[in-house]
């Protein structure tokens, strides 16, 4: 498996918030914030992708060029620090022929943006 398909399906196991969105005919409906397929109030997972979806806060908003701001929250060990990718729970190990490192899932390696709360 190539490990693009490996961090896409890591990060879909995270809950991601539906988008309310309205129709060509002003009809609302919901989408996966992920691949976009219409979903069905309180589907637990997207048809589509397999995204698990979350219904706490529905997204209804989009940015003008098209991407959303997702929010994504897990928990950490106290020791944990943001660019610490060896303790990152959603980080994984890549190989590169004989060499090995930690990745991460969301490509924020050297500019992690993890807020602690």
């Amino acid at each position: 498996m190539h490990s693009d398909d490996i961090k896409a399906q890591l990060i879909r196991q995270f809950p991601a918030e539906v988008v309310e969105q309205k129709g060509s005919m002003n009809q609302m409906y919901y989408s996966c914030p992920t691949c976009g397929r219409m979903v069905s109030m309180g589907m637990d997972k997207c048809g589509g992708c397999s995204q698990i979806l979350s219904w706490k806060n529905i997204n209804k908003k989009e940015a003008p060029n098209g991407k959303r701001k997702a929010t994504l929250e897990f928990e950490v060990l106290p020791e944990f620090q943001p660019e610490d990718c060896r303790k990152c729970p959603i980080s994984y190990i890549s190989t590169n022929g004989a060499e090995s490192s930690y990745e991460c899932p969301l490509k924020m390696r050297g500019s992690c943006k993890i807020q602690l709360s």
